[in-house]
């Protein structure tokens, strides 16, 4: 009896295991590829949710919420004051071109589509949320991926308590230029 439960045990470890490198790997194979635009945009920036739930919808909220305190700067609203940049959240279409990605965001001199895998939206994996929505948004502000591992803005996400204050910091601040000149 201890022995099928030992193997049990085995079993279930293994599927958990399986379960977090499927993720894990959808997650690092293209987390936040932006599809080339305009290298700076108007700021601050009017955001538009479709397609998500109520649930999801707050989710997104707390987490520019969180980003803007951090900022100190209105860099998003949700109200209908007249926008020079729009951004628009929702979720990934799922096809064979986007089953690896996490996010995706594809801009213009106007607005910018973000697009979450419905996966960052699970509670196994909510500490990959604000990361890959921010890294997301760092693309509709013109921002390429970072080379150095441990940046927003690095190809590969991470869990939120994997980032050091100070590359927070670094990527917050780099749309203080974006107020800066384009801000009321």
């Amino acid at each position: 009896m201890q022995r099928r439960s030992e193997t049990m045990q085995l079993l279930e470890l293994r599927v958990v295991k399986l379960k977090s490198l499927t993720f894990l790997i959808v997650l690092f194979l293209s987390v936040g590829c932006g599809k080339k635009g305009p290298d700076q945009l108007p700021w601050p920036a009017q955001v538009k949710l479709i397609g998500l739930s109520a649930e999801q919808e707050k989710t997104v909220f707390s987490s520019l919420s969180g980003f803007t305190n951090n900022s100190g700067k209105e860099l998003f609203y949700f109200d209908d004051r007249p926008s020079q940049f729009q951004i628009t959240i929702g979720k990934l279409k799922v096809s064979p071109e986007t089953t690896s990605k996490a996010g995706l965001a594809t801009y213009n001199r106007v607005s910018c589509k973000v697009e979450l895998n419905e996966v960052v939206f699970s509670e196994d994996y909510k500490d990959y949320f604000d990361p890959v929505l921010w890294h997301e948004l760092g693309h509709c502000s013109g921002m390429e991926h970072d080379p150095k591992e441990g940046e927003i803005m690095y190809h590969i996400a991470s869990p939120k308590d994997f980032y050091k204050t100070d590359a927070v910091t670094r990527f917050v601040n780099s749309f203080d230029g974006l107020i800066a000149l384009f801000g009321k």
